[in-house]
């Protein structure tokens, strides 16, 4: 206890500066018992540092459950580019429905944020998945695994123009190639599994992405694991050459 209460001491004297410091008081104050206390130093703490995102996950945390969106909400209003603050507001709502609107709310002031598109489409239904997937690649045109969602949710023809124009975007990303060969397979177009993989290890090669044979073999591993054999026979077979 007296460790405790030493240590506190010397907490009080930097958190004025040093909002970490502000939190740790905050939990040796709740350490001790004294919640009351904890709650009125997180509360300071928010007004000397309302820029500071876990100062506010902390009070959010601390407060009463029916006080916690009041609190998120002043958060999010200090520091509206926070996506972890909006992460923690919509994990604060009872239904999907408001969750989904809270992140709506979010990607209006952090449109390129995959985290929180990620978040949206988990809540979604497979349509509306598809719309919000259409849009996520249009924010965040960089983000490989937005890509291939979109590609497994659309029919065959689709799918083939939604890979195309991600390999526009990513021209080094090996899982592109990888995705239109299991795509191939799945459609039971066997031939052409072995052509696309040959074609993306030439194009790969030609944009100067090594071509390292052990993390092919982990993507090979991957493809047999989930039931596409072709695939992983073709990267075995495409990469031998290689170390």
């Amino acid at each position: 206890m007296m460790k405790k209460i030493k240590r506190l001491m010397l907490l009080k004297s930097v958190i004025r500066t040093n909002p970490k410091g502000w939190i740790e008081a905050v939990r040796l104050e709740e350490d001790t018992g004294n919640i009351r206390k904890a709650r009125e130093l997180i509360r300071k703490g928010c007004e000397e540092f309302p820029k500071n995102e876990d100062v506010w996950i902390e009070a959010c945390r601390l407060v009463n459950p029916d006080e916690a969106k009041g609190v998120i909400a002043k958060g999010v209003n200090a520091i509206p580019n926070s996506v972890k603050l909006w992460i923690q507001a919509a994990r604060l709502e009872h239904d999907d429905y408001n969750k989904r609107r809270v992140l709506r709310l979010g990607l209006e002031k952090i449109p390129d944020s995959v985290r929180l598109w990620k978040a949206l489409v988990e809540l979604a239904n497979e349509d509306d998945a598809k719309r919000l997937l259409q849009r996520a690649v249009e924010c965040c045109p960089l983000h490989v695994e937005l890509w291939l969602a979109l590609a497994r949710l659309e029919k065959y023809d689709a799918a083939k123009k939604v890979l195309n124009k991600a390999r526009e975007k990513l021209p080094k990303e090996r899982a592109i190639w990888i995705a239109e060969a299991k795509l191939e397979e799945a459609f039971g177009n066997t031939f052409m599994v072995g052509k696309v993989i040959e074609r993306g290890i030439r194009a790969l090669h030609r944009e100067g992405v090594e071509i390292d044979r052990e993390a092919w073999m982990k993507e090979a591993e991957a493809a047999e694991w989930a039931g596409y054999v072709w695939t992983c026979n073709a990267i075995i077979r495409n990469t031998k050459g290689f170390r």
